[in-house]
């Protein structure tokens, strides 16, 4: 109709960077990396934003690293048809998985074996490992080689079986390294600082520790009195490592130059395992056979040591369902987590607290980074709780048909595990969930 003015349509690409900002300091950032791309002018303020100095992430729930939903493939060099491995998140608060939060949409090689501060450390054929940031797309090449400074008969049953035989002998890569973190500096900045940082390793089917510096490149050896191990963390300038055995806790100092090549050992706790409590839960849920595994978290300036039973059944005759189809029954050893107890460790006394209840904390537990979190950083967890996923390397890379399935929370009031993602619908996990705490850098 004549006289009737329309509105003028808001042109959301000429909003001011001061006003996208201050709504970006709102925002987790998964949601800050959704909002980049809307178009090249918010990506451009996103970047600049995340970039700054001033930046500071909000908490978040860490996200979990799953398999795609469907296998894929594409051409090699030789146009013969490969799998590849994509990228695939599960978001514990909205509880479905998405795939298109990552700036790198590239696929990745190799084995998986860690992930820390959100960064995943890729194994390749060859034993060379790198660092990997899904959201942006930086990888880290570490140069440092497990080869060097070894024996011959090292060098034989560390690396060059593991390229020679990776198949039968390191299944997965996660006998060979089992567990990868970054040492970090300064844990508060988040961004990793070549001159500074570095990497720690548990390999050789947990027997060894091992550190290498970026600045280095060299893998120096961990000599500690209670080998194999579990776990191994490092904060405020100490890298803490607990036996797969008996839970012993060693502790390193790195402080006095920094991290350098020369730790002092400064502490070394026995253990004091529940086996009075943990024989008579197992007695009275009718478990025949137990496995235990051990972790160490940082929680509120205090360190954890967690113990993990696993519940070992008997070989069961289970129809296997690949590629749509649901093939012959096969036996399988099934396994799953059946109780965890949680201690407090007193660096005076040098001994475990028992512990009943996490307060307003929250624990993610696996293959990863151990994590504490406070709950109301958590949306979607269940407070003095612990998320935990697959670590039981030994079973979950067994079978080709089954493994990397274990996973659910542990309430520590409630003292029973519950599901958190549905693993019913595949036997094999692969790669094995991992958690991620999405960073920028």
């Amino acid at each position: 109709m004549a006289g009737i003015k329309r509105k003028r349509e808001a042109n959301w690409c000429e909003v001011g960077s001061d006003i996208l900002e201050s709504i970006m300091r709102r925002l987790c950032f998964v949601d800050i990396l959704r909002m980049k791309r809307a178009c090249r002018w918010w990506f451009s303020v996103g970047e600049s934003y995340t970039s700054s100095p001033s930046y500071r992430p909000c908490f978040q729930t860490p996200w979990l690293l799953i398999p795609p939903p469907e296998e894929e493939e594409e051409d090699d060099d030789k146009g013969e048809r490969k799998s590849i491995i994509s990228l695939c998140f599960f978001n514990l608060d909205e509880k479905k998985p998405y795939r298109d939060v990552c700036l790198c949409r590239e696929v990745y090689e190799g084995r998986c074996v860690g992930s820390s501060h959100g960064w995943l450390f890729l194994l390749d054929k060859t034993a060379n490992l790198s660092l990997l940031n899904p959201f942006s797309g930086a990888r880290i090449q570490v140069e440092g080689s497990l080869k060097e400074g070894r024996s011959e008969e090292e060098e034989l049953f560390d690396v060059d079986s593991y390229t020679a035989d990776g198949a039968k002998k390191y299944k997965g890569g996660r006998a060979f390294i089992s567990k990868a973190i970054l040492m970090m500096s300064d844990i508060c900045k988040k961004k990793i600082n070549k001159d500074k940082d570095g990497v720690v390793l548990i390999y050789r089917g947990g027997e060894k520790l091992a550190f290498c510096m970026f600045n280095d490149g060299r893998f120096m050896d961990l000599h500690g009195a209670h080998e194999s191990y579990n776990d191994v963390i490092c904060y405020d300038n100490l890298v803490c490592a607990i036996s797969q055995f008996y839970g012993f806790v060693e502790v390193w100092d790195f402080s006095t130059t920094g991290f350098s090549p020369s730790p002092t050992k400064v502490m070394d706790i026995r253990s004091c395992l529940p086996l009075k409590k943990a024989r008579e839960f197992l007695k009275s849920t009718r478990q025949v056979c137990c496995s235990y595994h051990f972790y160490l978290v940082e929680s509120c300036g205090e360190l954890l040591s967690v113990l993990r039973i696993v519940s070992e059944f008997m070989d069961v005759d289970v129809h296997v369902h690949e590629n749509g189809k649901d093939n012959q029954p096969k036996k399988i050893r099934l396994y799953k987590t059946l109780m965890f107890y949680v201690y407090r460790v007193d660096p005076h006394h040098k001994i475990l607290v028992e512990m009943e209840s996490l307060g307003d904390q929250v624990l993610f537990l696996g293959g990863s980074n151990s994590i504490s979190l406070r709950v109301q950083d958590c949306p979607g967890c269940i407070k003095d709780s612990i998320y935990f996923t697959d670590s039981y390397w030994e079973r979950a890379d067994e079978d080709d048909s089954y493994g990397g399935h274990d996973m659910g929370y542990y309430n520590l009031k409630d003292k029973c595990v519950k599901p958190f993602y549905d693993t019913l619908h595949r036997y094999k996990m692969k790669p094995t969930p991992f958690w991620v705490l999405p960073n920028p850098w």
